[in-house]
Parts: C-alpha cells; structure tokens; sequence
C-alpha cells in the first residue's frame, strides 16, 4: 500500500510531496559525490553530507588528482551531481576536473565554499551548473530532494543555478538560530583516507560566525551578506560538543582536537562550564584560535586552558606596525596586548603560532621588518605569514582599489604565490621577505643574511626554501605525521 509523504523545509512549508510507499530506500534516493584533491578533512563537506545522510540520500567522498583515478568511482557509483568545496586562489584544479567529468560522464556539478560564496559570478565559468552560497546545510537538502523528486530546483534559497542559458540568482535563507539542530559532521565521509590523511587530529567547531569587524577578513562581507537574516554569532551547547568531541576520541581514535573556531571561547561564562566537561568527559589535548587582546586583558586565561589541555594556540599579529594594524586592518589589538599575550602563554606552557600579513596597501620594506621583529621579540613558537590577497567584497580591498593599489585586471592567487599589488615600489623585496619569514623569526641570527636575499629578484630556490620551512612549522605546530603532512604540502 503507497503513502503519501509530505517534506518539510525548515520554515515548516510544505515544498513537495512524494507517492511512494519505499520511499526512504536509499538506493532510490539522489546521490553526491565529493572530489577532491587534497588529503584534508575539511568540515563543510562533512556537515553537508551529515545532513543529507540523515535524510536517506547518498554521499561519497573521492580523493584523486585526475579524472583517470575517478573514473572507478564516477562508474560505480553514478552520482546525480558532484561537488567540489573550493577557496580562493586554489580551485582552478576544481573547476578543470569538473568540465572533464561532464565531458565524459556528462554530470552535472556544484560547487560551494568560500570562493563561490564571495565571488558568485563563478557561475559564468562555462562547466559551471550551481553554486552554493554561505552555509549549506538546507539549501543542499533541498536540492537534493528536488533532484530524488525529478522537480525544478532552480528556485532553491542559497543556490545560483544555470538552467537552460539563464542564471537564476536566489537570495540566502535566513540562519538557524540553534546549531545544536544540526547533526554532528559526517566523519565517515572521510574513511576511505586513513592512510593517506592525517586523521589523527579532528576539527571540531563549537561556533559560527565572528563578532569582530577585521577588513582584510571574509567575515565582515559574510554578515553583511547575511545582514536581516538571523544572529551571525551563534555558539554550539557545552554538552553537545563534548560528545561530539567524546566520539572522535571513541570512535575514530582522535589523539589531538583542534577547535576551528574564528576565536575559541567567545563566551566566558560558555568557556568555564566547557573547560571541566571537556577534560573529565574527553581529555585529549586541543589546539584552538584567539585573539591576543582576550588573552591579555584575561590574565587567567591562558593558564585555565593549559589546565584543561591545551597544547597550542593561535592568535594574529598581521602587522607589526600597530597603525596599520588598527587603522587600516581594522584589528584593534595594540601592541601591548600582544607582547602580554605573548608572555602569558610563555608562563602558561602554551606554545603559540601568529598569523602575519605582508605585502599590505601602504606598506614599506620598514613596516614588515616590524612585523618580523614583533615576532622575534615575543619569541613566537610557530610563524605564519601570508602575502595580502586582495579579495573581492572585503574593506581592505576597497581601501586597495581606492588608493590606485590594483589594476583592473587583478587576479586571485594563493596566500604565498605573490602578489596582485601594482604601484608598489617595494613589493618584491616584500615578497622575498614572505618567502623567508619563518627562517627569520626562528633563526633571528639569519636576518642580516635574508636583509641581503631580499635585495634579489624572486626566484624558484626562494620559495623551494619557503616550502621547505613551512612544512616544518607545519608539522611542529599541529604535531601532524611528517610524510603525510610533506604529500599534503
């Protein structure tokens, strides 16, 4: 006997129905497959598939690096759509393979992530049939019923869809005030890589969304993308993300979290009923991301997480001239704050890694040697430094453009291929220096050397070397197998 079975989206609509008394049969249900070429659990596709999986569709996750390694998969499994997560400056491999699988397999894609989210005219790349918009979660449910049902899908909320030669742009939905609806990431997604990926250490989230006004980070233009539509700050139940975190240490035999939050504990009061839970109930170590002013101005701060087990931190410098650093970066953490931050972590056992930027609007070779020096004093464990990417939507690259710093033309690039910048008398000793950050700052002696380096064109030994020492930070920072972590990078 059929039933009739009415499905639901999250403002409780009914937005289709289906006549069907095996229904839920996951073998007639749509199916995703996620490619990718990247030995890295990334927790947006995890989520994704957590979510379609728990309402009876099919999701595959392939790790390959050209169309001849998918082919099994694509085979077997026949998916309705494949999907790539992609960020800025790296998604030209995504964006060839998926016109390689159409060509062949003649499968439709999607893709999501931050890149689509912030620069949605990927959709005008010719391969390209759907973009995913902010966060994912129903707007993916949604499509992927719409596909189970053989219904038009061009209408669903978050997606850019072509169809036919027009591009139909739909606004976000509005955010899900309560996170703890959300079923846990789907680490399963991720099996087949044991072996190849680090999976010894698990990202795990406790939030979304960061309250502070940074303009070099996406962010500031995520919320305003999301501005009328729900709380931008929403923070997971404590006793949600100890189980959560509980099963990756039972189940998949964690040995270190890492909490990928954009700042870890924004709520004190949330941070001291975590803080025991976690310990007594998991106790594995964790690494986590704040900001130097919190530490600074908590002075037991630092001391209540090494208690609890934290290994290592993160925090941002970006740059060493705190008027840069506060006027232009908008970060509002002085100098001050981050020496004492510095010092706090020192007496606390919590060895620490900083995020730089180099090659920022206005700045001087002068200006970046701060930067390093910043570093050299505080005696940071772990240095991170980037070459300023001006990407789209973000104040700082209207600050860029405004001051004749881009030409109309600028690409994107990854954080360490150099830089978009023009007018910049100095821009290629700055690239130079990028190169040789880390050796500065862990080597201080090595800097009357690299003031030298600087002083010549770029070069392929240069970022070899760079490669080389990033690796190595890498590897010491977040405590990762050398092979694998040497394949990753």
């Amino acid at each position: 006997m059929q039933q009739l079975i009415w499905i639901y989206n999250e403002l409780n609509q009914v937005v289709w129905y289906v006549n069907s008394s095996n229904y839920f049969d996951a073998k007639q249900m749509a199916k995703l497959l996620f490619l990718q070429n990247l030995e890295y659990e990334f927790l947006g596709p995890a989520y994704l598939s957590a979510m379609l999986k728990k309402h009876g569709h099919q999701v595959k996750m392939d790790l390959g690096a050209s169309l001849k390694e998918f082919n099994p998969t694509i085979s077997e499994f026949k998916p309705d759509l494949v999907a790539f997560s992609i960020m800025s400056g790296s998604y030209k491999w995504a964006l060839e393979m998926a016109a390689s699988v159409k060509k062949v397999f003649g499968t439709k894609n999607i893709f999501g992530g931050p890149h689509p989210t912030h620069f949605p005219d990927f959709i005008n790349e010719e391969c390209v049939d759907i973009i995913a918009r902010g966060e994912g979660e129903w707007a993916s449910l949604e499509l992927m019923n719409c596909i189970d049902a053989k219904t038009d899908y061009s209408q669903v909320k978050n997606l850019w869809v072509k169809k036919d030669g027009v591009i139909y742009r739909n606004e976000l939905r509005c955010l899900d005030d309560d996170l703890d609806i959300y079923p846990f990431a789907d680490r399963d997604l991720y099996a087949d890589f044991r072996g190849k990926a680090d999976l010894d250490i698990r990202q795990l989230i406790t939030s979304r969304g960061c309250p502070w006004h940074c303009s070099f980070c996406f962010n500031d233009s995520l919320r305003e993308l999301y501005k009328d539509k729900g709380r931008y700050v929403r923070i997971r139940a404590v006793d949600t993300v100890v189980e959560e975190a509980r099963r990756l240490k039972s189940d998949y035999r964690a040995r270190i979290i890492y909490f990928a939050d954009d700042v870890f504990g924004l709520d004190r009061k949330w941070l001291l009923d975590f803080l025991p839970k976690y310990k007594k109930n998991v106790g594995l170590p964790f690494i986590c991301l704040i900001r130097a002013d919190i530490l600074a101005k908590n002075e037991d701060y630092a001391m209540l997480l090494a208690e609890h087990g934290c290994i290592m931190l993160s925090f941002g410098i970006e740059s060493g001239n705190e008027n840069t650093r506060n006027m232009v970066l908008e970060k509002n953490v002085k100098d001050s704050d981050i020496y004492k931050a510095a010092q706090l972590l020192h007496q606390a056992g919590i060895k620490f890694r900083t995020f730089n930027i180099l090659g920022l609007p206005g700045e001087t070779l002068k200006d970046a040697l701060k930067t390093v020096q910043v570093n050299i004093d505080i005696k940071t464990d772990f240095p991170w430094c980037s070459i300023f990417m001006p990407f789209s939507g973000t104040r700082l690259t209207e600050y860029a453009k405004e001051n004749n710093y881009l030409s109309s033309n600028d690409s994107q690039k990854s954080f360490f291929s150099g830089s978009t910048l023009v007018n910049h008398p100095e821009i290629k000793r700055l690239e130079n220096l990028q190169s040789f950050f880390q050796t500065a700052v862990i080597f201080p002696k090595s800097l009357k050397v690299i003031k030298f380096l600087i002083k010549l064109p770029p070069n392929l030994l240069f970022k070899l070397w760079f490669g080389f020492v990033y690796s190595f930070v890498y590897i010491k920072a977040e405590r990762r197998g050398f092979w694998k972590t040497l394949i990753f990078s």
